[in-house]
């Protein structure tokens, strides 16, 4: 087992934890979807810990563009 990558796993979702937390968000919209991605890359991929943070910069594009549709469909200009 690869232990960097399980700790970079564990790292990403303390960051998405208080990434949320500080948006006032539930934890688990944030968390959950960052657990999700490294469990795939480390255990059905068999990745390292690049692996996990490519994935958790693709849940950061990802988690971006939805708020910025989200919030540009406002029309708060």
């Amino acid at each position: 087992m690869d232990y960097l990558a399980l700790a970079t796993a564990i790292a990403t979702a303390v960051f998405w934890y208080r990434g949320a937390t500080f948006e006032n968000i539930p934890a688990l919209f944030w968390v959950g979807p960052s657990i999700a991605i490294s469990a795939i890359t480390i255990f059905a991929f068999n990745r390292g810990w690049i692996a996990v943070l490519l994935g958790q910069a693709a849940l950061f594009v990802g988690i971006t563009a939805y708020r910025v549709l989200r919030d540009g469909n406002r029309g708060d200009s």
